[in-house]
């Protein structure tokens, strides 16, 4: 087992100095790219790439047109959204409220009803008729976190300003006359009716950049990164086809490489122990001719 172990570290060291021969040194060994780096600098780092860079300079001029273009692009097929809110409070009937009474001191007991007009605002059909109102529209009704009464918010987000602003109209003037239907469907009596108020509604929706500008860096990321990696990939290709046509670099590595190894394999092969003859064995078993002992 110690013969083999040193057979495979000579036979290692042979190919690692095949590797790294002077006019022998292959594409995918680590010789390579140290004989390419100037003497004193460190491995693969930013400075190469700059380098690479400033080279192929018209790389990067085409590849920054191109990341432009889809900066561009990004804005113009992602616009700015339009978000407005508001806030609808439900009040108490008269009979819960009494003669006199203040129906803000009464609103315990109507956070259920205020769920269940939630609840059909996010049903298909109610969908259905906002996407009627505005296409492009997207909404959301649910009771209002900031309180602990039945206050429902509604936020609208759409592609402009009046489109905000409009669907946000509709769904609120929607929210009590699908109050007054849904107790039109249980008989309640008039004096018993629940109704409801708006608190603050926006007069103006509020411009929201964010996925414009997410879009944007994307596209922006994607570009520079592009435009880096075929710079610095198009770079080492010319690199290499002008070494070799200078001659520093071989033509044909893996020709060199495999005659240099069959050498050093030659040169570093010890014959079997079972290849080798006992000097008994060999006296013995050498053949006499007959005619070794007449004389011409």
């Amino acid at each position: 087992m110690s013969k083999i172990g040193q057979l495979r570290t000579k036979a290692r060291t042979s190919s690692q100095s095949v590797m790294c021969a002077p006019g022998i040194t292959l594409l995918d060994s680590p010789c390579f790219y140290e004989e390419m780096r100037p003497k004193g600098e460190g491995k693969l780092l930013v400075l190469d790439v700059i380098r690479a860079l400033g080279r192929r300079w018209y790389v990067v001029l085409i590849g920054a047109i191109v990341t432009a273009g889809l900066t561009v692009g990004a804005y113009l097929t992602t616009p700015p959204e339009y978000n407005a809110r508001a806030l609808v409070l439900l009040l108490p009937s008269e009979t819960a409220v009494g003669e006199g009474g203040n129906p803000f001191l009464t609103l315990d007991g109507l956070e259920q009803p205020a769920g269940i007009l939630v609840a059909y605002f996010s049903s298909a059909p109610a969908r259905e008729e906002v996407k009627e109102q505005s296409e492009t529209a997207q909404y959301v009704v649910g009771i209002d976190d900031s309180t602990r009464g039945p206050v429902i918010a509604v936020d609208v987000t759409d592609t402009s300003n009046e489109k905000a602003l409009d669907t946000l109209a509709f769904i609120t003037d929607r929210i009590p006359i699908e109050l007054a239907a849904l107790q039109d469907q249980v008989d309640a009596p008039a004096d018993a009716v629940i109704t409801s108020i708006p608190l603050t509604v926006d007069q103006k929706a509020e411009r929201s950049m964010s996925g414009t500008i997410r879009m944007m860096i994307a596209a922006l990321v994607v570009g520079i990164a592009a435009t880096c990696i075929t710079a610095f990939a198009l770079d080492g290709l010319i690199r290499r086809r002008q070494l070799r046509q200078s001659g520093e670099l071989p033509k044909q590595p893996e020709r060199a490489m495999k005659s240099t190894a069959s050498k050093a394999s030659k040169k570093n092969k010890t014959p079997k122990e079972e290849d080798v003859l006992p000097p008994e064995a060999s006296d013995e078993q050498v053949p006499v001719s007959a005619s070794a002992g007449r004389e011409p």
